[in-house]
């Protein structure tokens, strides 16, 4: 198992312990939900106007940390993706104590870019300061642009999930599954969907 596999590994059971221990607890009221968040992208400019992402579930409010939230909201409207998709994949990437401590830390380079086997590139750069510019830098990543300093461009399988914009959300989570992003393929990607979108 490789380095980031493992890395994955620690954040999933950490988010399913987080999920396990919360279950049969009343939700808590979130400071700001998943549409409120977007709202506020648009009124900053910072987002583009997306029906889907409005219908998101209290599921995501609850296991997304804020930072996540916003960023979700800003690269599914950059890309076309499904919020709910983008959500169910920043779990399988940080979820529970790691996400918050990487919020604390102010790090919201929530997919990962430029954490490799091999070494970390682009990780001190100051795009991963915000959720906002953070989500503006990976959806140009995503697109072939060179957004991520000392990391080069996207490989053309990590690209081609553009390709299932607009399409529906098990299309979207193949396009990830087969992108090449985790070597593990994100076996566990569709039962986060269904946790997202529960």
């Amino acid at each position: 198992m490789s380095y980031t596999d493992a890395v994955a590994r620690v954040a999933q059971i950490q988010g399913e312990r987080a999920v396990i221990r919360t279950a049969f607890d009343p939700p808590e009221p979130a400071s700001t939900s998943f549409a409120d968040t977007l709202a506020q992208a648009k009124a900053s400019g910072s987002a583009q106007p997306m029906a889907s992402a409005a219908s998101s579930s209290s599921a995501v409010q609850g296991t997304l940390t804020t930072g996540q939230q916003q960023f979700a909201s800003t690269l599914s409207a950059d890309t076309g993706l499904d919020p709910q998709v983008i959500g169910a994949w920043l779990l399988a990437e940080e979820s529970g104590e790691a996400s918050q401590s990487r919020q604390a830390a102010n790090n919201n380079d929530w997919l990962n870019i430029g954490y490799t086997d091999s070494g970390t590139y682009g990780s001190t750069d100051s795009i991963w300061s915000s959720p906002i510019s953070a989500a503006e830098a990976t959806a140009g990543w995503l697109k072939g642009q060179n957004t991520i300093t000392g990391y080069g461009t996207a490989s053309p399988g990590i690209q081609a999930i553009l390709n299932a914009a607009g399409q529906p959300a098990q299309a979207q989570i193949s396009a990830i599954q087969q992108s090449g992003w985790a070597s593990s393929g994100y076996p566990d990607l569709p039962a986060l969907y269904q946790q997202v979108t529960a």
